[in-house]
């Protein structure tokens, strides 16, 4: 699995998507469930942060932009 500091929102989300294919196979044991629930906790986190960064660098940006004019 990818190193957080690294991870991109897109990453993230795409492995999220994966793992989640995986818990709901019917195949899927209680082991694995858990395992993959807590990296979708993770990951969930990961996504989380990205976006409340980009929120609030677009707001810095707007407001940038207004002051201008």
């Amino acid at each position: 699995m990818e190193e957080n500091t690294q991870m991109t929102y897109t990453q993230a989300v795409t492995e999220l998507e994966q793992l989640v294919q995986k818990m709901q196979d019917p195949q899927c044991s209680i082991d694995h469930l858990t395992d993959y629930t807590k990296r979708c906790k993770q990951l969930l986190d990961i996504c989380r942060k990205k976006l409340t960064e980009a929120d609030t660098q677009l707001q810095q940006i707007l407001a940038d932009m207004q002051d201008k004019n």
